[in-house]
């Protein structure tokens, strides 16, 4: 008896050991979110791309959802080069001279679906931008589009050019910028965290968002009155990142979970995120009663307008880059369709 208890504590101390070996040669990666880990961005898009990942290297790779962000948005890509964290995620908006050649991402009329947005925006930087050194210090995961921004005003619809002028718009990226002062509008630039605050008080007018922010950020009862434009008045590139040095850091085999979600898997993860978020964000105004419409033929002709000025403009920043700006947004365009396509 004393025997089989001495074979049973030695066991047991075994199977310890073995698993305190096991849980010390796991990979902690801290990751640092500027949006509440309960945002929907958070909770359909960032982590379940954190939960596959885990789920995949079987124990091998946790992440420490970091309280607190380390850093601002906009300071999150050298907070993570400079290893402050190991991950976070960013917006190319924020560093838009380094990031020029993801502006096409931004404009109007992109699509619907941020899933296939996103895959195509992937396939786009691989095959054009991918060896431009865009991203040094970091490990690239991937890229995402959030899908389709719309118009959202306290008081009325937008129909035409005519009723843009004289509103106050809070924008947040250079294309709804230029869009609310090309029609005479007056552009105020303001953190979305400020969204509720200016435009309750009457500082703004309206707001140019995808539907998702517009309930994440507490707007349904303010702006009342969203316009439609299929494919979206703008749209917005996000992307997720490491520290390279400590994706260099890692075996073989999880550099190999990591890759495994990175470039187009996360961009189907992320951006199937945001479709859901989106459909949620469109259902809850509906429920709401708000008024929805979509845009006029009037305000569609001048928006394709305005997009292909965009265009040119952006032509010729990608060539002052050294770049084929036709070629990536037209394959860009070739990807969308082929993907639209296949969802038939």
């Amino acid at each position: 008896m004393m025997m089989k208890r001495l074979i049973a504590t030695v066991s047991a101390g075994i199977a310890a050991a073995a698993l305190s070996a096991s849980a010390a040669l796991a990979t902690e990666l801290t990751y640092s979110s500027w949006i509440p880990w309960t945002h929907p961005v958070n909770v359909n898009v960032y982590i379940p791309w954190i939960e596959a990942v885990e789920k995949a290297s079987n124990g091998k790779i946790t992440f420490k959802r970091l309280p607190k962000a380390v850093a601002s948005p906009q300071g999150s890509l050298d907070a993570v080069r400079t290893g402050q964290a190991d991950v976070s995620f960013s917006v190319h908006g924020y560093a838009r001279k380094q990031f020029a050649a993801y502006l096409f991402a931004e404009l109007p009329l992109l699509g619907d679906s941020a899933e296939i947005t996103s895959i195509a925006l992937q396939r786009t930087h691989d095959k054009f931008l991918a060896d431009k050194d865009l991203y040094k210090g970091l490990y690239l995961v991937g890229m995402m589009s959030h899908g389709p921004g719309q118009v959202h005003h306290t008081k009325k619809l937008i129909e035409s050019p005519a009723d843009m002028e004289g509103q106050k718009m809070r924008t947040g990226g250079p294309i709804p910028k230029a869009i609310t002062e090309a029609w005479g509008g007056v552009s105020i630039s303001q953190p979305s965290s400020k969204s509720y605050e200016i435009l309750s008080s009457g500082i703004a007018d309206g707001i140019m968002f995808p539907y998702e922010s517009v309930t994440s950020f507490n707007l349904t009862d303010v702006t009342k009155f969203s316009t439609n434009v299929p494919g979206g008045w703008y749209s917005s590139s996000h992307f997720l990142f490491m520290n390279k040095k400590t994706y260099d850091s890692l075996p073989a085999d999880e550099k190999a979970i990591i890759d495994q979600y990175s470039g187009e898997a996360f961009a189907k993860i992320a951006g199937h995120g945001w479709d859901v978020v989106n459909a949620k964000g469109l259902a809850d105004l509906k429920a709401n009663g708000n008024t929805i419409a979509d845009a006029t033929p009037e305000l569609m002709e001048a928006i394709t307008k305005l997009r292909d000025q965009f265009l040119d403009e952006y032509y010729a920043t990608a060539e002052a880059e050294g770049l084929d700006g036709k070629a990536m947004y037209a394959y860009f365009q070739e990807q969308v369709k082929e993907l639209e396509a296949e969802a038939k």
